[in-house]
């Protein structure tokens, strides 16, 4: 059986020679198409020929199509055939070689339908070849990683470039040419992009959720008393995937919106992540809380990026209560979990009545009178 890639003549203008199509106008230079785009054309001038049976062409379906795209790949080994970077420069000459030959390539190919199928079959072999790139889904790509924090950063960035290589028109030669640039000389990508491709964001939680809880009930599922370890497992978890204070330093280099985007993520992780470790107990639909008190213009609320929230909201507290009397009475008369919920409300972060109250407990530190 003959290879794909044999050489071939067509004319005395056209032949396919050393895995490049090459040719001839009548009192003009060559011109050499070389990469796949020159394979595409000798496929397609091939298809439903004698020749081309005897090589194994077929185009008319998908599994035809990849048929070609593997063969190609094989028959191009030692020639780097295959590699993303190596395709789009072949591209990107290919179009420099046919930028001042207008319709040059439907000369070659001879008529409309054939030019069709050896410049669509090129397209499918790009877009092909970037699939394998960026694959189907973000976390094929960046693999789940704890915390998910961590995950979300890393991913961001690689994204970035996701995106990119999705978004590429294979028939636009500039696009072409800068992306073989951009290959030639990568670098490393400074905005992250924190709305991934085809999924949604419950799509993304919950896709990290299952493949966090499947780890951990793997891993418990070891001991003995795997219960234990599992409400062990659960209490690590929720500390550990609702904090991210290490990434703080990076995620404050980002743009404002980026940095927004980030925290609207972590605040949604965590919400989703608590109902998931601590899931409602109460037989009875608790009503939802209606807000009864709102920021003034006397003082400024606690936000929850304060290192010191809980003390900032005990100051809160007291100073509100000395001149707002709906306030001050409100928080002696309902309960300490009531009284937190409404904090939770005026304040736009959750307000943990444990915290709170270890917090209104603490005694203020003694000013030392100095002696001179």
């Amino acid at each position: 059986m003959k290879t794909l890639l044999d050489d071939y003549i067509f004319s005395d203008s056209l032949r396919y020679e050393g895995h490049k199509l090459i040719y001839t106008p009548e009192n003009g230079e060559p011109i050499v198409l070389g990469g796949f785009l020159g394979a595409a054309v000798l496929g397609a001038l091939l298809h439903g020929q004698e020749e081309g049976h005897d090589r194994g062409i077929s185009l008319n379906n998908r599994d035809g199509r990849h048929a070609f795209f593997h063969r190609y790949e094989d028959e191009t080994l030692h020639e780097n055939g295959g590699l993303l970077r190596v395709e789009v420069q072949a591209l990107s000459e290919d179009y420099m070689e046919l930028e001042d030959e207008k319709n040059i390539l439907l000369t070659i190919c001879g008529n409309d339908r054939l030019y069709d199928l050896a410049f669509g079959l090129t397209i499918d072999y790009m877009e092909y070849l970037v699939a394998e790139q960026v694959r189907e889904h973000i976390y094929d790509l960046v693999p789940w990683t704890e915390p998910f924090a961590q995950w979300l950063y890393t991913a961001g960035f690689v994204e970035t470039r996701r995106q990119h290589l999705l978004a590429i028109d294979w028939s636009d030669p500039a696009g072409v040419y800068a992306l073989a640039e951009l290959l030639r000389q990568p670098t490393e990508e400074t905005v992250p992009t924190f709305v991934f491709d085809g999924l949604s964001a419950e799509q993304v939680l919950n896709g990290y959720w299952e493949w966090l809880w499947n780890t951990v009930q793997t891993d418990a599922n070891l001991y003995p008393d795997a219960k234990v370890k599992l409400a062990e497992y659960k209490e690590k978890i929720l500390k550990n995937e609702t904090n991210y204070d290490d990434l703080k330093p990076e995620i404050g280099k980002l743009q404002p919106s980026d940095i927004n985007l980030f925290r609207s993520w972590m605040n949604q992780w965590t919400d989703f992540i608590k109902t998931k470790i601590e899931p409602v107990t109460s037989k009875r639909q608790k009503k939802e809380e209606e807000q009864l008190f709102f920021p003034d213009n006397v003082l400024v609320c606690p936000t929850e990026d304060m290192d010191e929230k809980y003390a900032a909201a005990r100051e809160y507290i007291k100073e509100r209560s000395r001149y707002d009397e709906k306030f001050r009475k409100f928080a002696k008369d309902v309960s300490h979990a009531r009284f937190c919920r409404q904090l939770t409300l005026l304040f736009g972060w959750y307000v943990d009545p444990d915290s709170l109250r270890k917090s209104m407990l603490r005694k203020p530190k003694r000013k030392t009178k100095k002696y001179t």
